[in-house]
């Protein structure tokens, strides 16, 4: 049996903490050689000097952990390797870039959300009457499920760069056609094969991005939620601008606008395709990324990590004493438990070979893994729930905010100009709601999942405020109050998810968390059209935060802490 201080997962609460401040080599492929590293990973002790304890007793521990994560001992070991070999070489310039780049694509997955919210009373008097105008939501989460399934569960089979570097352009070009279609259907279709590229973002992006992250600033892996607050400024000011200008009159009861005088949303649409083709450019030319080092080591191409890192090393204008050695020295002890052949050379598969074992991955191989001991399932089953009981509870609120703040604006005495004034207030105070999302995740005594209870369950008190709202002033405090938790807890979520998922799988349950959020959403604009509840204003609103507060409830089970400890 373990020793009670011998931690069997890499959360374990008796174990060490991230030590943060301290900079240390990498011990010695002989040192690792003779003691394998186990227990507590290399960046989570306070110097470089292993534990005399025995090699068999060493290995049980480890072996342990290993299971308790459901992950091969082997690579556990090549991971605590590089996690101190990431920390080593600190934070800089490359960790920097990405954190733009790979927000880029979060940005990009509120920009369309909130543009097929906000433009829907302008396609409704041009192509279909409301409120069947809602279906183009339906059509965004469609393509949103697909791409969140197919790219977050690919990048685990192909590698990270080919999705990372594909969802913008997709995203972009079809966002550009559906500027340009002539009917109701077709615009359908273009949105949700934009959808499609869009959807693969929130998986693949924050995974990326974690890898890459020393375990002392996974914090910023939240923080990066800010982008999605930013895509909401910017889908409102684009629209509010073009809708103002460029909008017909509402048409009387069994007519449609011309094409020519409602030009509003398609220029809406043209100006957020080419920006996102723009902002692709910027993340495949300027700042290119190297594939992640942890999914190299997972599928056996050690040396090509320990490239990468050197390359991060050097683009960070320092240097890593990392070597090919250490990654066989620490994981060299349990092959030969498992027996194989610990300096075997890579292997260099044929392309039916290749094919045939990501078709192996596709069967189910990665998501078996995130269900392969108790406490995992139990984990991946209570955030999947969480991640579908927000998508069902987020697009009823924002989806329909548009024709809430129509509605509701308008009964003030507001104007078209009132009601996108007071979607860019709430849009505006998004942002706040990040940074203030990454301070609670540092917050010793609260933690991760303390913080997005926190954030889900105060979102949903200000939504009960906002059903009673009857001026304008509260209107704007209240949608305001909403936006900044709203964001802040979403920021939470999506640094959670990465983290709580080791790598071999992360891109898997990433994307099934991610694809339980969109068909929830989907649900939404059914109720939208359907639903008793939806014939007022209020009716969705409150349903809404009657969502959150059970998702707020869900998440205090969580069975796993992330907080001050490096992701695995």
């Amino acid at each position: 049996m373990p020793s009670p201080n011998s931690p069997t997962s890499r959360f374990h609460e008796q174990g060490e903490k991230t030590t943060m401040n301290e900079k240390s080599t990498l011990p010695s492929p002989e040192a690792l050689a003779q003691h394998p590293v186990v227990g507590p990973a290399p960046e989570l002790q306070a110097t470089t000097v292993l534990d005399d304890a025995s090699s068999e007793e060493t290995k049980v521990d480890y072996n342990n952990q290993a299971a308790a994560e459901g992950l091969e001992p082997a690579f556990l070991a090549k991971v605590h390797i590089l996690n101190h070999a990431m920390k080593e070489i600190g934070m800089g310039r490359y960790q920097y870039e990405l954190f733009f780049t790979a927000g880029f694509g979060w940005y990009a997955d509120n920009v369309w959300l909130q543009a097929v919210s906000i433009l829907q009373p302008a396609l409704a008097r041009e192509f279909v009457a409301s409120p069947y105008v809602r279906h183009s939501t339906t059509a965004l989460y469609a393509g949103l499920i697909v791409g969140a399934f197919f790219f977050g569960t690919s990048c685990d089979v192909v590698g990270r760069r080919i999705a990372y570097n594909s969802t913008l352009l997709i995203g972009g070009v079809f966002g550009l056609l559906a500027g340009a279609a002539p009917n109701f259907v077709v615009f359908c279709v273009f949105i949700a094969l934009a959808g499609m590229g869009v959807g693969g973002n929130l998986p693949v992006d924050g995974t990326l991005f974690l890898e890459f992250l020393p375990g002392n600033k996974q914090w910023l892996l939240t923080l990066l939620s800010v982008w999605w607050a930013i895509g909401q400024v910017v889908a409102s000011l684009v629209a509010w601008v073009f809708l103002a200008n460029f909008s017909c009159a509402d048409p009387a009861p069994g007519t449609f606008c011309s094409r020519a005088s409602n030009m509003g949303w398609r220029y809406t649409y043209f100006t957020l395709g080419a920006h996102m083709i723009v902002l692709w450019g910027i993340r495949f030319l300027v700042f290119p990324v190297y594939e992640s080092p942890k999914f190299l080591a997972s599928i056996g191409k050690d040396e090509e990590a320990v490239i990468v890192i050197h390359k991060i090393a050097k683009r960070n204008g320092t240097t890593s004493s990392l070597t090919l050695e250490h990654l066989k020295a620490a994981a060299r002890p349990y092959l030969l438990a498992a027996g194989e052949n610990p300096d075997k050379v890579e292997v260099k598969f044929s392309t039916m070979e290749l094919i045939k074992h990501s078709v192996d991955d596709f069967r189910g191989k990665n998501i078996r893994n995130l269900f392969c001991t108790k406490r995992l399932a139990w984990s991946t089953s209570l955030v999947i729930l969480v991640w579908a009981l927000i998508g069902l509870a987020y697009p009823l609120f924002f989806a329909f905010l548009g024709s809430y703040l129509t509605a509701k604006v308008g009964a003030t005495g507001g104007n078209l100009d009132s009601t996108y004034a007071s979607y860019t207030y709430q849009a505006v105070c998004g942002i706040p709601g990040s940074i203030l999302a990454a301070a609670l995740v540092e917050w010793g005594r609260g933690g991760r999942k303390f913080a997005l209870s926190l954030c889900t369950l105060v979102s949903a008190i200000f939504m009960f405020g906002l059903t009673q709202a009857k001026t304008e002033a509260q209107i704007n405090a209240l949608t305001c109050m909403v936006s900044f938790w709203l964001n802040a807890m979403y920021g939470v979520l999506f640094g959670y998810s990465p983290e709580v998922f080791p790598t071999p799988s992360r891109g898997t349950g990433d994307a099934l968390a991610a694809t339980a959020n969109r068909i929830a959403g989907i649900l939404a604009p059914i109720i939208g059209i359907y639903s008793v509840a939806a014939k007022t204003p209020d009716g969705p609103v409150f349903t809404s935060a009657a969502i959150f507060v059970v998702a707020g409830l869900v998440t205090l089970g969580f069975p796993i802490e992330t907080a001050g400890h490096a992701a695995l």
